[in-house]
């Protein structure tokens, strides 16, 4: 067994483990120092055991020879003798009764004598070999159970020693297994983000070319007089060369009703209001006919995003909520006040809810909290009046983790991350930095390198993070683990690639950086390196 366990420490110690990426986390770091440290803690147990085996032939084996040859060896010398003696007084007392009694007095009285001196020789023999068992039973009872004490003594410091070892390595195995836990969540998060993109590379290649861009069925409105229809036509759209043909279907027969389609270049594509009276629909307008304006209606919100992207559509002018903004337009006032509600009422009653951020909320409830959250065509008092516990006709949507499935779908749908697709590749080169005190520095320097309202936002969300964590003992949120849940949400990388992906392990670490650093990073500003650009330094 101690052979065999030595075999394994040395594997153990020689093993190392290969990882594609140049950089490891620090728990990945100590999981792969781990084997080693199982290595040390065998070689400790088994050097005691060689230690104890040691002890046992000087201090067991050795006494027990002693033993057996001073005192055993003793008894039998001593039976020898007694048996040479018994021998002896037996023969002299046969010969003594066997004597004739013709023999004369002096004869008799001769041979009675040297029987009695052979008695006497014979008691005092077997006096001596009954006192030498009896002593050698005695001495078993304290000498011989004494050694087997000391190695009964010396086997249970070995074991104590285990014990030792395990209470020593005790903190060192629990912390182990957190690690071990945490690094197999990353994985889990990073192989379903691989196999998202598998997904829709292979979606890609599986494609069958064409040379349309996008084609598919579309609805045209058509007005005669006061009376509005819409016809089903089979449109194609070549990007190109601007071409868009249309030939129009009867859905009764499922035949078209034109032998050749109609021709058209595209002059301009503009997305309608959601306030028009159907929903998915587009104006186009051809080079051919620029007084008129066709108006179509998609299938979906996929299909006419596909529509629109194909044509290079844009959004209705007057469309507020739809219209593209520059990369801060969307952290707006609307946005800070829903966002600052959805905190207060969550830190009011919802701290110690199991799963916070973790179990998300039902879609629906999540969609409408957000559609009358966001509501800007409504006063913040009014946008945000359904917030208050009196009002009970919305408590279906006040639910805990329902705000809170809001607050992080808020932030995930921004048209860019919080943390902006300019910094992501210096937060991840700030996480992969050899110690500690590093990532925090850097981390605290790129931190006032975001626009202003994008920072006040993240302390606003950090600050939050930190007070859910203080209560993880009941919530079960640990920084680590809203480091997972908001890791790919305020930080990502503008471009969905592999190597992407495999950094998501990075994202999470720079979260937890914020939350666990709370205090120094958002309280004080650093002092910036010379060579920062002052239009990237908080203002």
């Amino acid at each position: 067994l101690s052979r065999a366990q030595r075999t394994l420490s040395k594997s153990l110690k020689e093993f190392n483990f290969e990882c594609i990426g140049s950089t490891q986390t620090d728990d990945e770091q100590v999981i792969a120092d781990s084997l080693k440290q199982f290595s040390k803690l065998i070689s400790s147990i088994e050097e005691e055991r060689d230690n104890m085996l040691d002890r046992a032939h000087e201090q067991i084996l050795l006494p027990l020879e002693e033993f057996r040859k001073i005192h055993i060896g003793g008894v039998k010398e001593n039976k020898k003798k007694y048996d040479k003696k018994t021998a002896k007084f037996c023969q002299a007392q046969e010969r003594f009764l066997n004597m004739s009694s013709k023999k004369s007095s002096p004869a008799v009285i001769e041979a009675d004598a040297s029987l009695g001196m052979l008695e006497r020789e014979y008691l005092r023999e077997s006096l001596s070999y009954v006192l030498s068992i009896q002593e050698v039973q005695e001495r078993i009872k304290f000498e011989f159970v004494e050694i087997i004490l000391r190695f009964i003594s010396d086997w249970l410091v070995f074991y104590h020693l285990g014990h030792e070892v395990a209470e020593d390595a005790k903190d060192y195995l629990s912390d182990l297994q957190l690690k071990v836990q945490k690094t197999r969540e990353n994985f889990d998060e990073t192989r379903q983000k691989a196999q998202e993109l598998k997904n829709k590379y292979m979606d890609s290649k599986l494609k069958p070319e064409s040379e349309y861009t996008k084609q598919g069925y579309l609805y045209l409105m058509e007005k005669k007089f006061t009376v509005v229809t819409w016809s089903k036509f089979y449109c194609t759209y070549k990007k190109q060369s601007k071409e868009f043909s249309m030939l129009q279907y009867n859905q009764m027969s499922g035949r078209t009703q034109q032998t050749n389609p109609e021709t058209f270049t595209l002059a301009s594509c503009t997305k309608k209001l959601t306030e028009f009276e159907k929903r998915y629909c587009f104006d186009v307008i051809f080079n051919e006919r620029t007084s008129i304006t066709y108006t179509f209606q998609a299938l979906s919100e996929d299909d006419i995003k596909a529509w629109i992207d194909a044509m290079d559509g844009k959004e209705s002018a007057n469309h507020t909520l739809l219209t593209k903004h520059s990369e801060d337009s969307t952290l707006d006032e609307v946005g800070f006040a829903f966002i600052k509600k959805c905190i207060d009422l969550l830190e009011k009653r919802g701290l110690e809810e199991e799963g916070l951020y973790r179990i998300g909320g039902v879609s629906t409830k999540v969609t409408k909290l957000l559609q009358m959250g966001l509501d800007r065509k409504k006063t913040e008092k009014d946008r945000l009046s359904f917030f208050n516990d009196e009002q009970m006709g919305y408590s279906d949507i006040l639910e805990s983790k329902t705000i809170a499935s809001a607050l992080k779908q808020y932030l995930r749908n921004l048209s860019e991350p919080l943390m902006t697709f300019r910094l992501h590749h210096a937060f991840i080169s700030a996480a992969k930095q050899d110690t500690r005190l590093q990532r925090i520095n850097e981390v605290h320097q790129l931190v006032y390198k975001l626009p202003k309202n994008r920072l006040d936002m993240l302390d606003l969300v950090i600050r939050h993070l930190k007070t859910v964590s203080l209560k993880s003992d009941r919530n079960k949120m640990s920084v680590f683990n809203l480091g997972v849940v908001f890791g790919p949400t305020l930080l990502r990388a503008a471009e969905e690639t592999v190597a992407a992906i495999l950094d998501i392990k990075f994202n999470n670490v720079i979260i937890e950086i914020l939350i666990e650093n709370y205090d120094n990073i958002f309280k004080n500003i650093p002092s910036m390196p010379t060579s920062t650009c002052a239009g990237d330094s908080y203002m």
